[in-house]
């Protein structure tokens, strides 16, 4: 269900807010929008100030200028400047006194929302995008699905905020880190854990291999992939391992020697680990035995 609300004298006339009632499949399963819009400023008031709300917020200054209150600082706001604020911390944000503004947002939520924010992070919540104009586009997206709630509207929403997020958090942490690997090398380097996976491998022999800094590589690689080198081999292995267990007969132990594990039980305790089911559990439900 969505409303669409109308607003005071001093907003322009084309600016809209849709206001959302998720359904219950969306709160389950989806990012879901509680309140998307756009609007434009005709005057500047005094803001918005808010706190205890259980929802997460991006905005994006299309237009004119003003600043965010948050985490006890205030950051300026310029056009092509965007935010992305826990509403469950105190917050505020205004419009230059003679520079009305005109932004673009959506608060939404979703089982997925805290952990993208942890790895956007709160030392700084305003950034600016590589690519305006697709910020916009996503935002505007959102919107429109919000204007014309559905089932097929929900899952386009959540699409598009995924996709917004994802493209954020990738581009806050490379400009952290300017100097940061380029997704390609990094690319070089996941393939070569898979490729080898089964074999003993270190972060010294890694970094060794690409003449690259351990401590350097170790972080790029988190940043970009969300896992570890570590996690990474191990992922591999336990994909390898799934093929063995499924399509031959070899014992738990030849298994985990094959696919790299030193012991038995390191394996089955990974495995058990990643899957929530024993690896005899796994291989008797795949082969119907």
């Amino acid at each position: 269900m969505s409303v669409q609300n109308r607003f005071p004298d001093d907003y322009d006339p084309s600016s809209l807010r849709a206001i959302v009632t998720p359904s219950a499949f969306a709160r389950q399963n989806l990012f879901y929008v509680q309140e998307a819009g756009h609007i434009r400023l005709l005057k500047s008031h005094a803001g918005l100030q808010r706190s205890s709300l259980d929802s997460y917020l991006i905005v994006q200054v299309a237009a004119g200028s003003g600043v965010l209150h948050y985490g006890g600082r205030d950051y300026p706001l310029g056009a092509g400047q965007c935010f992305w604020v826990d509403c469950r911390r105190p917050h505020g944000y205004r419009s230059a006194p003679h520079d009305p503004w005109e932004l673009r947002w959506v608060h939404f939520n979703g089982r997925s929302a805290p952990g993208f924010y942890q790895l956007f992070g709160d030392d700084c919540p305003v950034f600016t995008p590589a690519d305006s104009a697709a910020v916009a586009r996503r935002l505007d997206a959102v919107l429109r699905a919000a204007q014309r709630w559905d089932t097929p509207a929900e899952l386009n929403a959540s699409a598009e905020i995924a996709a917004l997020l994802a493209e954020i958090v990738t581009h806050k942490a490379r400009a952290a880190d300017p100097g940061a690997l380029t997704a390609r090398r990094l690319d070089e380097v996941r393939d070569y854990l898979i490729e080898h996976c089964t074999e003993e491998l270190t972060l010294d022999g890694v970094a060794a291999q690409f003449y690259i800094s351990k401590y350097y590589l170790a972080r790029s690689f988190k940043r970009r992939y969300g896992e570890t080198i570590i996690g990474c081999v191990n992922s591999a292995r336990l994909d390898a391992a799934k093929q063995l267990l499924r399509y031959t007969d070899l014992t738990l132990g030849e298994i985990a020697a094959q696919c790299g594990f030193k012991e038995q039980s390191y394996f089955t305790r990974r495995f058990k680990e990643a899957e929530g089911q024993t690896a005899t559990a796994y291989r008797r439900a795949w082969r119907g035995k």
